[in-house]
């Protein structure tokens, strides 16, 4: 008994510490997908640790959410997040988290709630925060009457000079928080306010955190009237953020075509590239904007461009757009057989994605199944292997080799049959696909089933004519499995 208990808290450990290993390589995908400006996928991948309680997650997907990068701009989301990784000692969250609750950001204004947490941040060793809550403190009538901190109301003095003739930079606004006034009338789409600081004389070449500038954030905000001004001001059409991305690119991905129009007519590049390869084009793939992808090509966006990893547009298509795959074929986009650094194709990340559309469309122009990437997975691999039921299913008619290995020694039998994806199993069996192969660790079909529970899974697989007597590498029947893992219906069946 001793014996088993040592080795079950030796597979806990095991298993502990493959999970912090697997949790820090997901933490510095995300930040080296946030290094290249790569936000979406950023996003979705701080979002899975955020949910798993990381609070460095949590804080990074609330600066994306408050910011909309890699995700709609959303100060609701922004706070939910930021007040997580607030609550679980984040000491720049808690700082932010306070700022959010001063300026009335994603929440109601509440000063006392700030003053909380700024206290906790300051004793997180936030010097910042310090200082923040002695300027409250010495500023008491704040407290019920100061506008929120991202304001970009002009308040007389603001600009210029103040009453008592003292000189205030002319960018800044009267907010505590020291955020540009030009950049949050741009942001906000503020015209009257942005046209009263242009003609005060205010810098269109601050930036905010990411290196924006006014030009950036009304493109990307949609707002016509001010980015009308702001290019008349004489702003840069061309000009790049910290990650090399332009106006136009920030229009594009957001989808607003008259502001991607406008910045065309103003001598905007359409073929400027960002760190990370991105352009224009691909911004508007990605967020399936076809209507600005249209405007885009008819402007000569390059359509047989790759970004970063080598993903052609077409693949980015086949990933978030099956709308924009005719409209690229059309232009003469890279064949549909190309493959990326990684060896996929575009039907290979359609199948990723599950975009059945996509598939289709693929299929239709002559995407072949059968090309695997350097690890070996088939598109209909990994379509089961991520659970995509009809995207393997448009696979699967296509005629792919049913028992093409993954690197694991996987077959598309074994991966249904452990994820309980019974309708692809029965067209596998259906089609020929060999029940009694075994993995690299000796796992059949049947084992994995049995192991998972899907008891409607084993039941096909017997009728099927499945071995239930063969063994694994560890000498355990279908049936031992079973029983290890608590299966009690299916140990039933296998009986």
């Amino acid at each position: 008994m001793r014996s088993a208990a040592l080795a079950s808290s030796a597979l806990m450990l095991l298993l502990a510490a493959t999970a912090g290993v697997a949790q820090q390589s997901a933490s510095s995908a995300a930040d080296a997908a946030l290094r290249v400006g790569a936000f979406e996928r950023a996003a979705n991948l701080f979002a899975q640790q955020a949910r798993d309680g990381d609070p460095e997650a949590q804080y990074k997907l609330a600066s994306l959410y408050r910011l909309g990068r890699g995700v709609e701009q959303d100060d609701a989301a922004a706070f939910r997040w930021m007040k997580a990784a607030a609550e679980r000692g984040h000491a720049e969250a808690q700082l932010q988290l306070a700022k959010m609750y001063l300026a009335g950001r994603g929440v109601a204004a509440d000063v006392a709630l700030a003053r909380a947490w700024l206290a906790k941040a300051a004793a997180n060793g936030r010097g910042e925060a310090a200082a923040l809550e002695r300027e409250i403190a010495q500023h008491p009538q704040r407290e019920a009457k100061e506008a929120p901190a991202w304001s970009a109301t002009v308040a007389p003095g603001a600009i210029g000079g103040g009453a008592t003739g003292g000189s205030v930079r002319k960018d800044i606004a009267a907010g505590r928080n020291g955020r540009p006034a030009v950049l949050d009338a741009a942001w906000r789409g503020q015209a009257q306010a942005l046209s009263q600081l242009i003609s005060r004389g205010a810098t269109l070449g601050v930036t905010d955190e990411d290196g924006n500038a006014p030009l950036a954030l009304a493109a990307a905000g949609g707002h016509r009237a001010s980015l009308e001004l702001i290019l008349a001001a004489g702003a840069d059409p061309n000009a790049v953020n910290r990650v090399g991305e332009t106006a136009l690119m920030l229009a594009a991905g957001k989808g607003h075509r008259d502001n991607v129009e406008l910045l065309l007519a103003r001598n905007a590049a359409v073929g400027t590239r960002s760190a990370s390869g991105e352009s224009a084009l691909s911004k508007a793939i990605r967020a399936c904007k076809v209507d600005v992808a249209k405007v885009l090509i008819a402007k000569g966006a390059r359509v047989a461009a790759t970004v970063e990893g080598g993903m052609t547009m077409l693949m980015l298509a086949a990933s978030f757009c099956a709308e924009a795959i005719a409209v690229l074929d059309a232009r003469g986009a890279t064949p549909v057989n190309a493959v990326d650094d990684r060896g996929r194709t575009a039907l290979w990340h359609a199948a990723d994605r599950g975009n059945a559309a996509g598939v289709r469309a693929l299929l239709g122009k002559g995407a072949d199944g059968r090309i695997a990437d350097q690890q070996g997975s088939l598109p209909l691999l990994r379509a089961i292997e991520s659970g995509e039921k009809e995207a393997a299913q448009l696979l699967l008619v296509q005629g792919a080799e049913l028992d093409r290995r993954s690197s694991a020694g996987n077959t598309a039998l074994m991966l249904a049959s452990q994820g309980g994806q019974l309708e692809v199993v029965r067209a596998l069996l259906q089609l020929g696909a060999s029940a009694d192969l075994r993995n690299e660790q000796g796992y059949t079909a049947l084992m994995l089933a049995s192991a998972a529970g899907h008891a409607d899974v084993v039941t096909s697989l017997l009728a099927a004519g499945a071995d239930r007597g063969l063994r694994n590498k560890r000498r355990q029947t279908a049936v031992d499995i079973a029983n290890a893992s608590g299966q009690t219906a299916v140990v039933e069946l296998l009986k």
